[in-house]
């Protein structure tokens, strides 16, 4: 901090107090935020806050396993205890979404670390990926061997639970957070036992108590899209693939969305090839404008970092919007299927691809029951979507003048 002093400025009183005053000022500017019972919400702020650290959440938890799986699976990797703990831990991180999430939604709101852990502990055990019961007199411990000479609950992590319910919850203990610290000065002294108890417990008890209800709705909503998708598959394969290559350009994340709605089979294929669309336009206009590690950043899959450029100018989408509905129609001739885990992903990993070739014994018939060969594959994943690419690029940059690749301009 400078504070320049010329001759006699600061001799009086009145100076030295000013002074003061500017140095208080530097200092309250450089002081970090923290989240407080005074800090101001706001609906739009809030609910921002909450979906943007709900996707970190969801990525760092799902991005791991989903990249690994096949690179341990056929690799040789699976067949070592490396390889086959590596992979447990990998899996691990799904189930603990809930957790990520919580704690990313409150790290977005800059929360001291005490009720980030209160907030992240609330959301993971009220969104179903860690499931107890009761286990009688006698239950064998498979990881132990022993018998429990007493009932005891057992835990059992499964899956990623639900989504949906999770940022709910993290809101929730968000929100309970921020009245207790208004109302209550954040329990003063005895923060360090009630807030876990009181918030931690009481919010994850309501977050429990809801996940049954808010399950029913996602999965309403899954089965409505799969319903609509077997009965219309190339228009529902069209405009799935729409919508995700739109969300995968927002703060919205396509992984979450996916899950949160359970989307599978065809939907899921559409939502991938979406994300492919518009990485496929993204690296056709970049390659022309931008340095060579940007491109190449979108290509591994940095596609949200192009969103300044992109909403800068929102008529670039409209060939997002193409590719992506030239690109969903093979998807629905050739049946092309995925899981709710890949169909946010596009070419991140080469996730998406691989599921829709490989079948995998963990993925029920009921998620996804149909597998392409290589070479549909090659077509549908890499030479329909970049002929669907630059013809869009012909009618919108060229022939139209809507934009140029310029537009795509950025540093990430």
């Amino acid at each position: 901090m400078n504070i320049k002093a010329d001759g006699q400025q600061w001799a009086t009183k009145e100076s030295q107090a000013k002074r003061n005053e500017e140095y208080a000022r530097k200092a309250s500017e450089n002081t970090p935020v923290t989240f407080s019972g005074t800090t101001e919400l706001k609906l739009k702020d809030f609910f921002f806050k909450v979906l943007s650290g709900s996707a970190q959440g969801i990525l760092i938890g799902v991005l791991p396993a989903a990249v690994m799986k096949y690179i341990i699976q056929y690799s040789g990797l699976g067949t070592t205890a490396f390889g086959s703990n590596l992979s447990a831990i990998l899996t691990l991180f799904t189930s603990l979404i809930p957790f990520l999430i919580g704690m990313a939604v409150a790290l977005q709101f800059k929360m001291k670390s005490l009720d980030v852990g209160v907030v992240a502990i609330a959301t993971a055990v009220a969104s179903g990926s860690i499931r107890w019961a009761q286990a009688p007199t006698g239950f064998l411990n498979p990881v132990t061997g022993l018998r429990s000479v007493a009932p005891a609950n057992i835990y059992i992590a499964s899956g990623a639970g639900d989504v949906i319910n999770a940022m709910i919850v993290a809101a929730i203990a968000v929100f309970v957070t921020w009245l207790v610290s208004r109302y209550l000065k954040g329990f003063g002294s005895v923060a360090i036992i009630l807030s876990p108890i009181i918030v931690g417990g009481g919010v994850g008890l309501i977050g429990k108590t809801i996940a049954p209800y808010v399950g029913d709705v996602t999965t309403w909503i899954g089965n409505l899209v799969e319903t609509f998708t077997n009965l219309a598959p190339i228009p529902m394969a069209i405009l799935i693939s729409m919508a995700f290559a739109i969300i995968i350009i927002t703060p919205v994340s396509t992984v979450g969305i996916a899950l949160a709605i359970s989307l599978s089979g065809i939907g899921s294929g559409a939502a991938a090839m979406g994300v492919v669309a518009t990485t496929i336009v993204l690296l056709i206009n970049s390659w022309r404008v931008n340095k060579p590690g940007v491109t190449v950043a979108i290509a591994l899959g940095a596609m949200k970092g192009m969103m300044p450029s992109v909403f800068a100018k929102p008529v670039t989408m409209l060939p997002f919007l193409l590719t992506a509905a030239i690109s969903a129609i093979p998807v629905a001739l050739f049946n092309i299927q995925g899981t709710p885990t890949t169909a946010g992903f596009g070419y991140i990993g080469l996730v998406s691809p691989i599921q829709s070739m490989v079948k995998d014994p963990n993925v029920p018939a009921s998620v996804m029951s149909h597998f392409i060969n290589p070479m549909i594959a090659i077509v549908a994943w890499l030479i329909v979507p970049i002929v669907a690419g630059f013809i869009a690029q012909y009618i919108f940059s060229k022939l139209l003048k809507l934009y140029a690749p310029s537009d795509f301009q950025q540093e990430l």
